[in-house]
């Protein structure tokens, strides 16, 4: 026996429905299998991702031209990459999972000290700066600088354009 075939619109609502209901509600309520759900999830994440990506290239493509970047990511506040232009000693599991502790310690610094939500962290060391930005609620945008580039140079010079970058990737990023 064959399975009901449905349309993508309707493969949609029952997706949009589960975003706030259980495999198992969301099963007994559109007669719809775990299994078939769960794979229609991944789909429409895969499909997701593909089409941010596409939308976001321009904007990556802008923030390599900024003077001094060695390295942009974009990785989930999940700890999970999006993006990853890597270097050749960076592992981007290391990174993904780097940025996410830094997420983590950042917000509760701003938690702990009423300093409200954190918008982005910087780190300066011998060997370069790393902007950890956020780009709207679900992903962080970090940017790696050649220690040729000073922190002045940076804020003064490259924030703005990155700042506004940010704020395009965010929109498609949720």
């Amino acid at each position: 026996m064959q399975g009901k075939r449905y349309s993508n619109e309707e493969k949609q609502n029952i997706l949009e429905f589960l975003k706030d209901h259980t495999y198992w509600e969301t099963e007994n309520k559109f007669n719809v299998s775990q299994t078939t759900l769960a794979r229609w999830s991944k789909e429409s994440s895969t499909n997701t991702k593909k089409k941010i990506l596409i939308q976001i290239e321009p904007c990556l493509k802008m923030l390599k031209l900024i003077e001094g970047v060695r390295n942009i990511s974009l990785i989930g506040v999940g700890g999970y990459p999006i993006v990853f232009n890597p270097e050749a000693d960076w592992d981007e599991t290391r990174v993904a999972a780097m940025t996410a502790a830094i997420v983590s310690l950042s917000e509760r610094v701003g938690i702990e000290l009423n300093h409200g939500d954190v918008k982005s962290t910087i780190i300066n060391s011998a060997k370069g700066t790393i902007i950890c930005i956020w780009a709207g609620k679900a992903a962080i945008l970090t940017i790696a600088f050649y220690d040729t580039i000073d922190l002045k140079h940076i804020i003064n010079q490259s924030f703005y354009y990155i700042d506004r970058i940010r704020e395009i990737i965010g929109t498609f990023v949720h």
